[in-house]
């Protein structure tokens, strides 16, 4: 069914002209005008359950649990939650409208009245609202380009952006041209708790940039966790940094036989349906899957999006000609306040490479398959970008290719970026 949906959506951009005419309409009635016409292939393609859900969720927000309750009596299911609980909202609304409409004859039940009012299901029906809102986006041919992917070298195969306020998950992956394609926008559960994972057992997701290092199937995982599960490399080094702890942060499935859950419901972790779950799995390629996690992540900004990757690059360039130069002190000044290697700070970071370099006569600094990937969350160190690379390291006296990744913060668009965290990571 979801799988269904999914695709649907992801066929919207092709929608009838005739909806694209009405495109300064309010998204809510273009939607409604969109699935009440059936006219557009996409909507035709949509699972009768999955086109309930949207038109009574509509007729909701727009006052109507008549109609809503009208969509939802061709609903043949009786194990879809999700409908339950749109239907029961539609008669609450209805109930409260008839005793409204009786007046002064039932003004002896204005107490039961007040309880209808109180008795709002709507907190309950985040997975709806989550599904409208993504049938609006495709129609509307938003959510294009993410301004979050700078630059993806070869050792990126797919990347998964875990938006936590939209309760979606968008997958890219590199096509046969090597470019990176969308092909899939998901409705993903995160943790019960809302902003940023901080501490062990506070059932919140981490914010962050992450990679899936690790496949469990069925045989290793509890009944409740789905088919199989990808865990995150959290707490990484920005996280240790933050004094953030706990651990066993993972994509995984919904427990056998359910087929629905609220937007925020698990331990920490990011959930989908199992048969999404399935095919998703297809795109994850342990180390070369990253996961970006945050909320309200940037589209087709993409003035915005140059803009940060040539300061970055240029950052980066000054960074590896200044150390290839030998000016100790200017290399050393690409360093943050707060920066951290291994055990070393700063101070400790600054003593290591004036000895170092006070042994070299020449240094040759490049580096290659450059990956940049900016950070959608604020950090106390300002903005953030993670760029990973080949370093190639060639002076009079030793040589090696590492991989490097580097963490650059800077406090504010004019400012230089600064090397928070640099580590050497095995591929």
């Amino acid at each position: 069914m979801m799988s269904c949906f999914i695709g649907a959506l992801l066929l919207l951009a092709g929608a009838t002209s005739a909806i694209a005419e009405e495109g300064q309409l309010p998204a809510d009635q273009r939607a409604m005008m969109a699935l009440d016409s059936g006219e557009s292939d996409a909507v035709k393609a949509l699972p009768e359950s999955e086109q309930m859900v949207l038109k009574a969720t509509l007729a909701l927000k727009e006052g109507s649990p008549d109609r809503a309750l009208d969509y939802l009596k061709h609903d043949k299911s009786d194990s879809d939650p999700l409908l339950a609980l749109l239907e029961a909202e539609a008669h609450r609304q209805s109930a409260v409208l008839a005793v409204a409409r009786a007046g002064t004859y039932a003004r002896g039940l204005k107490e039961r009245k007040e309880d209808l009012e109180n008795a709002d299901l709507s907190s309950g029906l985040g997975e709806a609202e989550v599904r409208l809102n993504a049938f609006i986006d495709q129609l509307d041919g938003i959510y294009g380009s993410p301004l979050h992917l700078l630059q993806l070298g070869a050792d990126i195969k797919s990347v998964f952006l875990v938006d936590k306020a939209r309760s979606r998950m968008f997958v890219y992956v590199r096509n046969s041209s090597g470019e990176f394609e969308r092909v899939a926008d998901e409705y993903i559960v995160t943790g019960a708790k809302g902003g940023d994972k901080q501490k062990r057992g506070d059932a919140r997701t981490p914010n962050g940039i992450y990679r899936f290092v690790k496949r469990l199937d069925d045989r290793e995982l509890e009944a409740r966790y789905g088919p199989v599960a990808f865990p995150i490399d959290y707490p990484n080094e920005l996280d240790k940094l933050h004094q953030k702890n706990g651990y066993g942060i993972w994509m995984h499935g919904y427990p056998v036989g359910v087929g629905r859950r609220p937007p925020q419901d698990t331990r920490g972790c990011f959930a989908l349906p199992n048969d999404r779950l399935l095919a998703m799995a297809e795109h994850v390629y342990l180390k070369q899957s990253w996961v970006i996690v945050g909320e309200n992540f940037v589209f087709d900004q993409k003035e915005r999006q140059g803009k940060l990757l040539d300061s970055v690059k240029g950052s980066l360039e000054q960074w590896k000609q200044d150390w290839s130069a030998l000016d100790t002190e200017a290399y050393l000044n690409h360093y943050h306040t707060a920066f951290r290697s291994g055990k070393r700070n700063l101070a400790g970071w600054k003593r290591y490479k004036r000895l170092v370099n006070s042994n070299k006569s020449f240094i040759d600094v490049s580096i290659s398959d450059l990956s940049l990937i900016h950070d959608p969350n604020n950090w106390s160190e300002g903005e953030m970008v993670v760029a990973e690379f080949n370093q190639h390291y060639r002076s009079n006296n030793y040589q090696d290719v590492t991989r490097k990744r580097v963490y650059l913060a800077r406090g504010g668009s004019d400012d230089a970026w600064k090397i928070l965290i640099e580590e050497s990571i095995t591929p």
